[in-house]
């Protein structure tokens, strides 16, 4: 596919850190007034002026790195400019690698910052992914197949929290047969819940759903949402297409509640189309990795195990608003 616009991104620091370098600033005023209006008797005048005199530089570097520090890319061009003004121009083809620093135990692990090396080894740049617009950066250098590094990337690769690091590209010919092999996947994890927890006399009606992105509204109850995609009689697909596998746990006929009337359930998100950062692409259909989402529900219903005997519970008889299929139509070419 063409892609009508120019990729443009923008990397910069976050409001908060702005807002830091004033505190420390207007608290190292606040401190001098007070030792110019209430001198101690005892106190080292050169100690104190030293420490004022270092916060405040502090403060101002922080400030600094606000307005000067961040990231722009134009297409395959990219500028660096750190915190004292100093540009590092360079291309997407001088990335020899992207290497993530990780926070976290080993069970749950997330991205902290990321550094660029060239083709050499020698560093580029270094981002924090709290910085704004670090994510979608990250994702520009994942669809246009530059090499990430992290520590232990294939041993606690489960463990792996950032859904960037578990997608990969699919075509929509693939749609329903991975959706298939998904669901498969997916419905002996519930079955052995079952058997394992039989003293609950809970079943979990499991399915995929098909939405686009405006139909996951969060002021409805998942049960309630109500899906845009077409029949079989219309099976393109949309813009902002999300497929999710749903599970709602039930006694008998009815589905259970908890106390504030929602719907004990769970969510899982599988595929959806997005705009793709990869040069002479516009969208791009991905999918989360199947043996991370498969270790996660194992996790959320051994934990929804241990929250059921604490918590009070009602049954009420439902009609989902959408249908839950064991595999989505072929799509349309």
């Amino acid at each position: 596919m063409e892609q009508r616009d120019e990729i443009r991104l923008k990397v910069k620091e976050h409001e908060i850190v702005l807002a830091g370098g004033f505190f420390v600033i207007g608290f190292c005023l606040f401190i001098l007034l007070m030792g110019i209006f209430q001198p101690a008797a005892d106190g080292n005048r050169w100690v104190f002026a030293l420490t004022l005199f270092c916060m405040t530089v502090c403060g101002i570097m922080v400030c600094t790195s606000y307005f000067l520090r961040g990231l722009t890319v134009e297409g395959m061009d990219i500028c660096y400019v750190n915190l004292v003004g100093r540009k590092t121009l360079f291309s997407l083809d001088d990335i020899g690698y992207c290497k993530l620093k990780m926070y976290g135990s080993k069970k749950e692990m997330s991205i902290e910052s990321f550094f660029l090396y060239d083709l050499l080894g020698r560093k580029l740049c270094k981002l924090e992914m709290n910085m704004r617009g670090a994510s979608e950066f990250l994702q520009y250098l994942i669809d246009n197949r530059v090499k990430i590094e992290w520590p232990g990337e294939e041993k606690e690769k489960n463990y792996v929290t950032d859904s960037l690091l578990l997608e990969q590209a699919v075509c929509k010919e693939e749609i329903s047969r991975l959706t298939e092999a998904f669901y498969d996947r997916m419905s002996p994890v519930f079955t052995e819940w079952e058997r394992k927890y039989q003293r609950f006399k809970a079943q979990w009606e499991f399915g995929l759903a098909e939405y686009v992105q405006d139909d996951l509204t969060p002021h409805k109850d998942m049960w309630q949402w109500e899906s845009s995609v077409g029949g079989k009689e219309e099976r393109e697909l949309p813009e902002d297409y999300v497929c999710v596998g749903e599970a709602y746990l039930k006694r008998g006929q009815e589905y259970v509640m908890d106390r504030k009337g929602n719907v004990v359930g769970l969510l899982i998100p599988y595929i959806r189309q997005t705009r793709s950062y990869q040069i002479g692409e516009e969208k791009r259909i991905r999918k989360t990795d199947e043996t991370c989402l498969q270790e996660r529900l194992s996790l959320c219903l051994e934990q929804i195990a241990k929250e059921l005997p604490r918590h009070s519970y009602h049954t009420q008889s439902l009609t989902l608003g959408h249908k839950l299929l064991k595999k989505v139509e072929d799509i349309r070419l």
